[in-house]
């Protein structure tokens, strides 16, 4: 008997699936393909709703009346899976009231660790025995552990993943230039100067869903040799990753798990990576063997960092298929899946 799988969404899903030529799969379409379910986004909220949800939605409070709803679905299903804390939270803590035991598995980020409000929600949320974390690394797992105090059978370091045939090279091209992409937490002036007068082309794809155009770079001042613009699609940034001797990314200091998706499909796509150090770091980069870390606002390391690749290109090549291989083989899409499952199917037969 197939389990009944609920994944919601805290924003709204267009109903006409994915192009799979020109877009990379999502966790939650693999996740549901293979092993079934329910998907819930914030679409939900354009029908005719129960009464707490649609106060909720009457009051500007989408993820509320969203968080509500789920909740009062929650005996439909086996398992809940939200998308990120920012839903998956509000609805274990809207399950109390319905007096729901569904387990409640949510993506954790940790873009709110430092929260006040987080924290002085952490006691309820550690008793709560239907809700797991899934966090992005083991890093953050641990980080979390420390700073919320999540139980360790309820804190789980699922990890990351990209979709490993999309972002793959299945064509010869010449790669020519430093690439660099994303927006959130980026740190574009260190980048700046660090390839200021290096005798390669810089392009930046510099757009990220989380923040609008132009906003990571727009007082950065790029020299000659670095462009900074929006792509425009997957499809664009796949041939800017393909072209690339390696891929930078470099970051504020931050808490929470930031630069993953670029670093992932980097990796995936047989490219070495040079990252900033974080508190939150991707299991997938090694140093050394799949890519190299410089520290927070180090213009001198990270300069060093791309110097030593430009220099040896046949060891950043080699870096690249390491990285390759242990995205196929650890990070696709289907093993994060496989993980995920595991963990929740044994969370519904406590």
């Amino acid at each position: 008997m197939s389990l009944r799988h609920a994944w919601v969404l805290s924003g709204r899903h267009p109903s006409e699936p994915l192009n799979q030529q020109t877009d990379p799969r999502t966790e939650f379409s693999v996740f549901l393909e293979r092993f079934g379910g329910t998907l819930i986004s914030a679409t939900a909220l354009d029908g005719p709703l129960p009464a707490i949800p649609r106060l909720f939605r009457r009051a500007g409070r989408p993820r509320m009346a969203l968080a509500s709803l789920v909740a009062s679905r929650a005996g439909e299903f086996d398992a809940i899976i939200a998308s990120g804390e920012d839903i998956g939270i509000p609805i274990a803590l809207a399950s109390m009231s319905c007096f729901s035991r569904t387990p409640v598995h949510t993506m954790f980020h940790g873009h709110h660790l430092d929260s006040p409000k987080l924290r002085l929600l952490a006691p309820v949320l550690r008793r709560l025995p239907n809700l797991h974390f899934h966090c992005l690394s083991t890093s953050l797992r641990d980080l979390t552990q420390s700073v919320l105090g999540i139980p360790a059978s309820r804190c789980h370091a699922t990890g990351y993943a990209a979709d490993t045939n999309y972002f793959d090279i299945d064509f010869i091209v010449e790669r020519a230039v430093i690439a660099s992409a994303g927006a959130a937490n980026r740190d574009f002036a260190t980048l700046a100067e660090a390839v200021r007068g290096l005798p390669v082309q810089v392009r930046i794809a510099a757009a990220s869903t989380w923040m609008p155009p132009g906003g990571a770079t727009g007082s950065v001042d790029w020299p000659d040799n670095a462009e900074a613009r929006s792509y425009g699609s997957y499809a664009r940034l796949r041939d800017l990753y393909a072209t690339s001797l390696f891929v930078v990314v470099p970051l504020y200091p931050a808490r929470y798990a930031c630069g993953y998706a670029v670093i992932a499909e980097a990796m995936a796509m047989g490219r070495a990576v040079v990252v900033t150090r974080t508190d939150a770091l991707a299991d997938f980069v090694i140093p050394g063997v799949t890519g190299v870390f410089v520290e927070p606002g180090d213009v001198a390391g990270l300069r060093k960092a791309m110097i030593q690749l430009l220099e040896n290109p046949a060891e950043a090549a080699a870096m690249g298929q390491r990285a390759r291989a242990m995205m196929v083989s650890k990070y696709g899409l289907e093993q994060y899946c496989d993980r995920l499952a595991q963990i929740v199917s044994a969370s519904i037969t406590k």
